[in-house]
């Protein structure tokens, strides 16, 4: 009867490493305050199938480490002493880039067990992660960075977004009805609740801005209609694409109840 063997020590003790086995098969447990060592025995024969079976298993602890605990110390570390309120938030936006890139760390972490457990029947959990995934601190350091700046840039637009509707609820509404008609091609129809081509001095104003700013034709539709602030605004999507949700997602974020969409086909 041949044996692998696991150890950990100090704050890894939650990797509840002696839940780990293969089919049942005896194991032995050896534990004090600081120390955690497990002794899978396996039979002659089964034991690269076992240490397979063990890599699988190890995986997924080390990922819930490297998710839970070292992305989110890396998070704190490199944040508190500005964004202290924020850690969680920011923490949560790095967790949702972690996630995008999940299936790939995990693979390179399962391989990495995998080639160790290959040559060796022991291996301490610890030493593992210090020197065999030494180069995952500083990719969890690049996910908190994308994960900031991410947050801040939300961030920034929701205050936008709020300030918008601020000047919205301050605003007299000049207009009943204004219709919306994005076309195939990506422009924008405004219309009377006539169906007439909208036409108003302050849209005037507006387009001899957009001339002098270099403004895009989305920021002037924005402005528009924070200027005349209808009372009801419609929109009819001809195009029904990414481009032309984005548009009518922020529309209705400023507006709210105001906005009416129908997507046409």
């Amino acid at each position: 009867m041949e044996y692998i063997s696991l150890g950990v020590i100090g704050d890894y003790k939650d990797f509840n490493i002696e839940n780990i086995n293969y089919y049942g098969l005896e194991k032995r447990v050896f534990k004090n305050d600081d120390f955690i060592q497990v002794d899978i025995m396996v039979e002659d024969g089964k034991k690269d199938i076992c240490k397979k079976a063990v890599a699988h298993q190890l995986t997924d602890m080390i990922m819930g480490t490297i998710k839970n605990k070292l992305l989110r110390k890396v998070v704190e570390q490199s944040y508190k002493d500005i964004y202290l309120d924020e850690i969680n938030n920011i923490y949560n936006y790095c967790l949702q880039i972690f996630s995008e890139k999940e299936e790939i760390i995990k693979k390179i972490v399962f391989d990495r067990i995998q080639d160790y457990l290959s040559a060796n029947d022991y291996m301490n959990i610890n030493g593992f992660l210090r020197f065999r995934l030494r180069d995952f601190i500083d990719y969890m350091i690049e996910i908190s960075d994308k994960g900031l700046e991410k947050y801040l840039i939300d961030k920034d637009y929701k205050e936008f977004i709020q300030l918008l509707r601020y000047f919205v609820q301050i605003q007299d509404e000049k207009e009943e009805v204004l219709k919306i008609y994005i076309e195939e091609h990506g422009n924008f129809k405004l219309c009377d609740k006539y169906d007439r081509p909208f036409k108003s001095i302050y849209v005037d104003d507006i387009m001899q801005l957009a001339l002098r700013e270099n403004m895009n034709y989305e920021d002037f539709l924005i402005s528009t209609l924070i200027t005349i602030c209808p009372r009801e605004i419609l929109i009819y999507d001809k195009l029904n694409n990414n481009f032309s949700r984005e548009i009518t997602e922020l529309i209705q974020a400023i507006f709210d109840e105001k906005v009416k969409i129908n997507y046409e086909h």
